[in-house]
């Protein structure tokens, strides 16, 4: 993961999971690959593909996944307090 004061490039292997805690107002780009999104308390799920984004509207849980055999690539967007809080963690799927 590279970082500056606002932004995040990440790699997600396929089967890796990213969990956003309280990310709220976070925005995720797609660079590469796709990746499947889901929002605690959202009704309904996203799917990314290069070049989309969205903007995490949920305080509670989000997961981000790699979908399919290739790794994506993702650029988050957050404020350097929201990156110091710890809420960007990836592990691999169980």
């Amino acid at each position: 993961m590279k970082a500056d004061s606002r932004n995040f490039a990440l790699d997600l292997q396929p089967a890796q999971i990213l969990r956003l805690r309280a990310a709220s107002g976070v925005t995720i780009r797609c660079d590469s690959g796709v990746v499947w999104i889901t929002q605690e308390g959202m009704e309904r799920d996203d799917f990314l593909s290069a070049g989309g984004s969205i903007c995490i509207s949920s305080s509670g849980v989000t997961l981000v996944e790699a979908m399919g055999n290739a790794a994506a690539n993702l650029t988050l967007r957050g404020s350097a307090a929201e990156c110091a809080a710890g809420i960007f963690r990836a592990r691999a799927a169980v």
